[in-house]
């Protein structure tokens, strides 16, 4: 390694007294106090290289900018309470890279807290082994971008009221409840976009019906974009926007999901749903909840296969895209379902709802809508229908149908309802 003066300034911080300053050649145990080498280093060029091995440490504050470097793999910062290693908060650049986080069976708070800090970079750094959460943001900002987080009880990263975040390209698996959360405190534009990652195996630990058991879940924050991420066996779902506004959940590729694949559900306004390639789920899309104002979403040219229903959830049913509020279904491709290729209202929650230009085989129904008393009439044209095993189009009441195949020639057609120009077969 090439050693330049500020390398060598920020060596000599590590300790009280006088050491090495190549930090490959510097002990861990060398290391009396992190907390004063960390203040030096913002004290004086801003930059500390730590050494390899573990440095077993007390919650060690950062209030100005530093940039930390550790030895990839071989650099492990360790709590010696269960407390957090890293309480960040400043409004000055703080670059943490090549660091590794070790936690315990007791930890009480997330491995690293950032409060107010709207310039963070970690980068290259491994989280793991804690029965708490790896990374929390509060208000802060930055990009979390390329590190692996293994083994965390609870979260693996949580953002809450995000100052311009980007969370990409990291390894995210074997998770206790969520593995990426984004929220806002109250309902507002937060704008954090979460892409290219790889997410895997997370449970819900601590149960629920929907709050845990999530590859990304938006709570409340709008203008989030989610894409081109790899998420796959979750107990519950991959993308789950909970009312977050003006979504963006695209180009994501999703397998073996115990309940919905993706989710637009409650209060959100606003979502684009479009190009994820989903197998293997109970449900595959669901843009529900109108009774709440969940309302206005484009779900386009989507590939969804194999919902087999009830997993995590025993009333999940195993549809391939459900609507209920303002929406349009164009351009997917639903196959094999054990209920409805695409489910368009529920009960009297049902408008202003179209869907054309879509390919759905092999389901029991093929296209189903709602007619309970209340919902808004439906637009069902241009779909190609092969291989419904009960009815190609058909009416319902709830769970309940209502009509007879409403694709046969001289079938009845529901007044107001337009039913065209599809192919059946």
């Amino acid at each position: 390694m090439t050693l330049n003066r500020r390398m060598m300034i920020a060596g000599a911080a590590l300790a009280a007294g006088s050491i090495t300053p190549v930090a490959a050649q510097t002990k861990a145990s060398k290391i009396k106090n992190l907390d004063a080498a960390i203040e030096k280093a913002i004290q004086g060029d801003g930059m500390l290289v730590l050494p390899a091995g573990d440095i077993v440490t007390d919650t060690v504050m950062i209030d100005g900018g530093v940039t930390i470097t550790g030895i990839a793999g071989r650099t492990r910062l360790v709590s010696r309470s269960g407390k957090a290693i890293l309480r960040i908060a400043t409004g000055e650049p703080v670059t943490i890279s090549g660091v590794s986080f070790g936690g315990q069976e007791s930890a009480s708070e997330a491995m690293v807290l950032a409060e107010n800090s709207s310039q963070l970079t970690v980068t290259g750094c491994r989280f793991a082994d804690t029965s708490d959460t790896a990374l929390q943001l509060e208000g802060s900002g930055g990009r979390i971008s390329g590190n692996r987080f293994i083994k965390i009880g609870r979260s693996a990263i949580f953002s809450r009221d995000a100052k311009g975040l980007v969370i990409s390209e990291n390894t995210i698996t074997d998770i206790g409840n969520n593995a990426i959360q984004v929220w806002t405190s109250t309902p507002a534009e937060d704008g954090t976009i979460v892409s290219n990652n790889r997410i895997a195996r997370v449970a819900y630990t601590d149960g629920g019906t929907g709050q845990n058991g999530n590859g990304v879940i938006v709570f409340r924050a709008g203008n989030v974009i989610v894409e081109g991420n790899r998420i796959s066996d979750c107990a519950f779902t991959a993308v789950r926007n909970n009312s977050g506004a003006n979504c963006h959940i695209v180009n994501n590729n999703i397998s073996r999901m115990g309940e919905v694949a993706i989710y637009c559900e409650f209060a959100f306004d606003g979502a684009v749903v479009s190009g994820n390639i989903i197998e293997d789920t109970g449900l595959g899309i669901s843009i529900t909840n109108l009774d709440y104002n969940g309302r206005l979403a484009t779900v386009a040219n989507n590939v969804v296969r194999r919902c087999k229903g009830p997993g995590s959830l025993k009333e999940t049913s195993g549809t391939g895209i459900h609507c209920e509020g303002d929406a349009t279904v164009v351009g997917n491709v639903v196959e094999e379902t054990r209920d409805s290729g695409i489910s368009l209202g529920w009960g009297p929650h049902s408008r202003t709802l179209t869907a054309t230009g879509n390919i759905v085989r092999d389901a029991r129904i093929g296209i189903r809508f709602s007619m309970t008393k209340g919902a808004d009439v439906v637009l069902i044209a241009n779909n190609r229908i092969s291989g419904a095993r009960d009815m190609a189009i058909a009416g319902y009441d709830h769970s309940d149908p209502v009509t007879g195949d409403l694709s046969l020639p001289g079938a009845e057609i529901p007044a107001g309802v337009q039913i065209r120009d599809n192919l059946t077969g």
